[in-house]
């Protein structure tokens, strides 16, 4: 089908390279697009590459045969093609940074205005989730095509999407009646400076007939609702709801299968509710604690709305991970909510601390968007994102938009401001006011432990009830979530407020003192001259750590301030008397400023007004750090003291880290709480729930434990490897570790994560897989997004994970059969908080490091089974020297005996568990099909799994091929049916 375009004399251009850097990626396609006086002309062109391509890109690009690029142009023909095609005529490109660098490095005789078209669905859609060329497609026409990664295709691709967006716009300019609005916006935004490329485009052309195009999605579509059958549903049955299929197999999304042990969970937290206790819930893997605890919270808080029992409507759920909060808001409570009937009856939201949000107010005042165009594209898209209130979490922004509009260099100039954001009084549209107007009648709220343990909310919404999932992580970050921190690079920002920013801080004394009949003469410079002290204090002090060598240049030190290691041992007394200087200092402008604003305002005088707000909240910053500084140079048994010194000597930050955190935790985050559910699937230490209960000062609170839901002794195994080496010694390591990961994947066939305690290490192993991988079918990735290539059965991925990827990463069946850990993850005996602890409490290094090894392996660990039909290895590569740690961790992780192998050992085993365990995959299948439809529901069953199984037609009526990579055999129906095999 041919379409037309809504713009005239410009050329939509794609093209496709063998990487990401032009210096060492070719190009090897171009497709365009030309539109000339209305008149449509199609660009086609392979390039031969003179370098290997690698195999990644012929996965990527639809249909790309290497016999086809073989055969292509040379690059001087390719460019004298393009040249002659394109013309003068702008071009239109999706991601133009990428083209660009491509073009100025092959092709620098284009000079062409070149525009992108995901800057523009940026600024005109600003609170899309994506905007890659699928999604936009998708999201704003009728057109259901997956994206090609090919020249031509996705060339029309892009001029369909802004064919879209421009339409959406005018559309809804006209519905405000506001027609033109930002093209005028646009005028008045860039006045004096150079024009955004696309401002010309914005003008709806005359006489234009939208009628030819009918692609164009003008209202957003959201997800399909299921057709749901009318079913009687008895909601005081709670729990007992689970057993009746009927409820969660309504709409057929999914496959329900009845689970006694979910039922127990749900009714351990109905109980716990209704007895106003606390408890701890270890729920493994496939026990399907979410769907448990959420069911309560959503039944309780309907019956409770229904009783006019507002106090008890409402649940607190706390994750640790945006990944997890993401997924129960946007899959897992709607979902619930569409099977119980209850969509429209239960109000949801995610919320988060103040400094996530957009201030409206402080963006439209900001001075940081003058610098040039670019920054006002910054500006706008901040506004458009915004200023209707339906979005605004800074969080949410897309991350590709995120660095194309440098959003954190300006978020800290822009977000709510805790101390001086007064929801109550303003008057702003504002995402934020919306979300925190409705938290009194939202019945379930996520948030993330840190918002939790300090609740800025509570005059708006208290906790009532609570459930904090991923509760594991509690015991690790608890300590920085009560911390107190001295950061040298936002004190520093801190202090440029003082007669560098807009509007000042003397610029708002002296408005104040002016609000006041000028009772004092305020000393501008006497202000300033203490302000320029507190920065060149640091300076110096940043000097000096430079001087001292406070840094090896790959690391930040790092070290506790009272049981230091020699280096800060030897300099102790100098960083001290350097924080006692820098603390006075803090001090004489803190005092000068509170003196001035005591001499304006009589001791009975109070103001309201926003002047006195900013000041005073400002000088309790001030006295806030003093405090800190002070409190840190105190030596108290209470507190790690720990100074962080930047590896390139940029900042230092200081830190108060309370020791006992249970007292905190009771206080700060329970005091009120009428039910606390603690629940993860890696609670027990030593096969008990002690040392968490200890920890988070939880004595007297139940327990309940579900035992591992999968067979993991039979169905996974476990090593260490003999010949890795240590990981102290870096080189060999890294090179033992790239050699049996590329052996494991050329057996396996790809389908590994591998995770990194140190991001050095991780780098360094990369490169030397790469160099293993090429020239086969091998993939190498190490970033989160390539995760979904895992579940391509015809792509052979390795990943190569940090620390974030111990948590959050879902992949069942077949995708994922072998998770490498590098190490044992323990804690450097030189840990801070260790060290304060074991001068001042006496702890062992074994009671202290076990319980964060166990939690952490067994995250690890807990990637690899997801599923019934989940199998595989789990290898740590240096196991260390402790078998009493292997032991203890054998009996935890309720798995196989972990076995110390040789590398060969490991690799020659491969292929006789991967084929067994696949074989009973296969059985366990067949025994689940529909005998009367066996190749249709054997496929469902085993792509829901995510098994790369699959029923085929045969040759013979009596018989069904069945094939899995490359095994292939045929069975008759009749065994099937009979279940004879």
């Amino acid at each position: 089908m041919k379409y037309k375009s809504v713009l005239d004399n410009i050329v939509y251009i794609d093209i496709e390279t063998t990487g990401l850097n032009p210096i060492n990626s070719e190009i090897i396609e171009i497709g365009a697009l030309r539109i000339k006086n209305s008149v449509q002309s199609k660009l086609s062109i392979l390039i031969k590459p003179t370098k290997e391509v690698p195999k990644g890109i012929y996965h990527l690009c639809d249909g790309l045969k290497d016999v086809d690029l073989n055969n292509g142009y040379t690059l001087n023909e390719a460019k004298r093609i393009l040249i002659e095609f394109i013309r003068d005529l702008p071009l239109i490109c999706h991601n133009k940074s990428f083209e660009e660098s491509f073009f100025s490095y092959y092709f620098p005789e284009v000079k062409n205005i070149i525009l992108d078209s995901m800057e523009l669905a940026c600024i005109l859609e600003p609170s899309r989730k994506s905007f890659n060329v699928e999604d936009l497609l998708n999201g704003v026409t009728t057109i259901r095509e997956k994206e090609k990664h090919r020249g031509l295709e996705d060339s029309i691709h892009t001029m369909l999407i802004v064919n879209s967006l421009l339409c959406r716009l005018w559309q809804k300019e006209e519905e405000v009646n506001r027609i033109n609005s930002l093209y005028n916006e646009l005028n008045k935004l860039f006045i004096n400076r150079k024009p955004w490329g696309w401002i010309k485009y914005l003008l709806k052309p005359i006489m234009f007939d939208s009628v030819d195009y009918p692609y164009i999605l003008y209202k957003e579509t959201f997800i399909k609702p299921l057709k749901i059958n009318s079913i009687k549903i008895n909601y005081e049955d709670y729990e007992k709801l689970l057993r009746n299929e009927n409820i969660w197999s309504n709409g057929g999304d999914f496959k329900y299968q009845y689970r006694p042990d979910q039922e127990s969970i749900s009714f351990q937290i109905r109980e716990n509710y209704e007895k106003s206790k606390r408890i701890f819930i270890e729920a493994p893997t496939g026990s399907g604690k979410t769907f448990a605890y959420l069911l309560i919270a959503i039944i309780v808080s309907y019956l409770n709305k229904q009783n006019k029992n507002f106090e008890d409507s409402n649940f607190v759920i706390s994750t640790d991970t945006k990944e997890l909060q993401n997924q129960l808001i946007d899959k897992d409570i709607p979902n619930i909510l569409r099977k119980l009937k209850l969509y429209n009856k239960i109000s949801f939201g995610a919320m988060k601390g103040k400094g996530n949000y957009i201030c409206m107010e402080r963006l439209k005042k900001s001075k940081e968007f003058e610098e040039d165009e670019n920054s006002l594209l910054s500006f706008l898209f901040l506004k458009r994102y915004g200023e209707e209130g339906t979005s605004g979490d800074l969080e949410n922004i897309n991350f590709w938009a995120l660095n194309h509009f440098h959003i954190e260099k300006y978020k800290n100039h822009i977000n709510c401001d805790s101390e001086n954001c007064n929801l109550d009084r303003c008057k702003t549209i504002c995402f934020l006011k919306n979300r925190y107007n409705e938290l009194p009648r939202e019945n379930i709220t996520v948030v993330n432990h840190s918002l939790l343990a300090s609740w800025p909310y509570s005059e708006k919404r208290k906790v009532n009830h609570l459930i904090i999932d991923e509760a594991h992580n509690l015991m690790e970050k608890a300590h920085d979530f009560f911390s107190e921190e001295f950061n040298s690079y936002e004190f520093s920002e801190l202090i440029k407020q003082i007669n560098e920013t807009t509007p000042s801080i003397i610029f708002l004394l002296k408005r104040l003192n002016g609000l006041y009949n000028y009772k004092n003469n305020i000393d501008s410079d006497d202000i300033i001259n203490k302000s320029k002290d507190i920065s060149i204090s640091i300076a110096f002090m940043l000097n000096e750590f430079r001087r001292i060598g406070f840094s090896n240049g790959k690391y930040n030190f790092n070290d506790e301030f009272f049981n230091p290691e020699e280096a800060l041992r030897n300099s102790s007394e100098i960083i001290s008397d350097l924080l006692s200087s820098l603390k006075m200092r803090i001090y004489r402008l803190y005092k000068v400023l509170a003196d001035y604003i005591k001499s304006i305002l009589d001791e009975d005088e109070k103001d309201s007004g926003n002047e006195y707000r900013i000041l005073n909240n400002y000088i309790m910053k001030l006295r806030s750090s003093f405090d800190i500084i002070d409190n840190f140079l105190t030596y108290s048994k209470e507190y790690a003291k720990v100074i962080d010194i930047d590896k390139e000597f940029q900042y230092f930050i200081i830190k108060n880290i309370p020791l006992n955190i249970s007292k905190l935790i009771n206080e700060n985050m329970l005091n009120e709480v009428k039910s606390t559910v603690f629940i993860s699937a890696t609670l027990r230490i030593n096969n008990s729930f002690q040392e968490v209960k200890r920890v988070l000062g939880q004595k007297d609170a139940n327990t309940f434990w579900i035992k591992p839901v999968f067979n993991l002794k039979h169905r996974t195994k476990i090593f260490t490897v003999k010949d890795i080496g240590s990981y102290k010694n870096e080189e060999s390591f890294a090179e033992n570790t790239a050699k049996l990961i590329y052996n494991v994947a050329l057996k396996t066939k790809g389908h590994i994560l591998v995770l990194f305690s140190n991001n050095l290490r991780r780098e360094n192993v990369m490169n030397k897989l790469n160099i293993y991988s090429k020239g086969t079918e091998l993939e190498i990735y190490n970033n989160k997004k390539a995760i979904q290539y895992l579940k391509d059965k015809n792509r052979q991925v390795v990943i190569l994970g940090s620390k974030g990827f111990f948590e959050g990463i879902d992949i069942p069946g077949d995708s994922l059969s072998c998770v490498v850990i590098d190490k044992i993850p323990n804690i450097n005996p030189t840990d801070p908080v260790y060290k304060a602890l074991k001068a001042y409490t006496n702890i062992f290094y074994s009671g202290y490091n076990y319980p964060k090894v166990c939690i952490k392996l067994k995250q690890g660990y807990g990637r690899l089974i997801r599923s019934i039909y989940d199998y595989g290895y789990f290898i740590i590569l240096d196991g260390g020297n402790n078998r009493d740690t292997l032991k203890k961790l054998e009996i935890d992780l309720n798995g196989p005996i972990i076995y110390e192998k040789w590398s060969k050992e490991i690799v020659d085993r491969i292929s006789i568990d991967f084929d067994r365990w696949k074989k009973e995959n296969f059985y366990n299948i067949i025994k689940e099909v529909d005998s009367k439809n066996i190749k249709e529901s054997f496929n469902d069953i085993s792509q829901k799994m995510n098994l790369y199984w699959e029923c085929l037609k045969s040759d013979s009526k009596d018989e069904l091929k069945f094939k899995n990579n490359e095994k292939n055999f045929k069975i008759k129906i009749d065994n099937i049916v009979n279940k004879k095999l």
